[in-house]
């Protein structure tokens, strides 16, 4: 599980949608309400991803982020089922250009991860995602405009 969730954040970071991919159940229940003002929906882990790696989300070129995951707890519900509940600090820049030395805005949310994995072919895989932001730094609503 913790490798899934590594991975998870490391590939928003690295803009890596392949291995995103591979850290997804083949459905995904994402409740981003607390981030995008949108309700929670069940989705294929492709249409996620499509959703993260969107020019208007996560697949900018121009917004740089890193999602460092704190302290972790696990609770396995049944062999094939667990919740992971990270904190989480979400640094978010977005340049002015492709050369990135003007930071047009920043802003850097500080909040939990509550993850839902599924057990699949002996592998630990994301099945659900949900942040409960605390608070956001600077201008974090200027990030995907």
């Amino acid at each position: 599980m913790a490798a899934a969730t590594f991975d998870w954040g490391d590939s928003y970071d690295t803009k890596d949608w392949n291995r995103l991919k591979e850290t997804l159940a083949p459905e995904v229940m994402v409740d981003y309400s607390a981030v995008r003002g949108k309700p929670g929906e069940t989705m294929s882990a492709q249409d996620f991803v499509s959703m993260i790696s969107d020019a208007k989300f996560l697949g900018n070129p121009l917004i740089l982020t890193q999602h460092f995951i704190g302290a972790s707890k696990y609770e396995q519900l049944a062999e094939t089922m667990a919740t992971g509940l990270h904190q989480i600090r979400a640094a978010h820049q977005r340049y002015s250009a492709s050369d990135k030395n003007i930071v047009e805005a920043k802003g850097h949310g500080h909040a939990t991860m509550l993850h839902t994995y599924r057990k699949i072919e002996g592998k630990w895989k994301i099945a659900g995602i949900k942040p409960t932001v605390y608070w956001n730094e600077f201008d974090f609503d200027q990030i995907f405009v």
